[in-house]
């Protein structure tokens, strides 16, 4: 979905989507029920959310310290996702931006600001035009096919549009 600004060879070497700590266990993509579906049948460890949806099992054992990182089950440390590029959660598929809401409850994309591959300030600006452009009425479609994949807007996120207001670039 956005390869052509970030490659699939910049996220092998990086993951850090694919890791997470027990304060960052809200991260993990919601699952669409075709994607829940699909993953039970292949054996996937899912759980459930206080919301009653559906999201990736993570294994931590009770000795580790609570910021050891537990990765994601898809994840296969010499090949990164085991899944298809279109067969993946929708959250893997347009990191680093994430759908959010503001507290007044209006809609946002934000970009998630310690992303290596948008270090660079012309991936960062491309990345920005193609959400608020030709991505934006998918991104916008997500709200209503997959509700739980809006998340709390997080100060570890810049938002790049908001619903109504258009681009607010920080």
């Amino acid at each position: 979905m956005i390869s052509h600004i970030i490659t699939p060879e910049q996220c092998a070497t990086c993951r850090l989507c694919c890791q997470f700590t027990r304060a960052s266990q809200w991260e993990t993509p919601s699952l669409s029920s075709k994607q829940e579906n699909s993953l039970r049948e292949r054996g996937i460890p899912l759980m459930r959310r206080e919301d009653g949806s559906a999201t990736l099992a993570l294994r931590y054992s009770a000795e580790e310290a609570e910021d050891t990182c537990a990765p994601c089950p898809l994840l296969d440390p010499g090949r990164g996702c085991v899944l298809p590029r279109a067969e993946r959660p929708i959250e893997c598929r347009i990191w680093p931006l994430r759908l959010m809401r503001r507290e007044d409850g209006s809609l946002c994309i934000a970009l998630y600001r310690n992303c290596p591959a948008i270090c660079d300030e012309k991936a960062r600006e491309d990345l920005i035009r193609e959400a608020t452009g030709p991505l934006l009425p998918f991104l916008q479609r997500m709200e209503e096919e997959i509700p739980a994949a809006v998340r709390p807007l997080h100060p570890a996120y810049d938002v790049i549009w908001t619903a109504g207001a258009g681009s607010s670039k920080k």
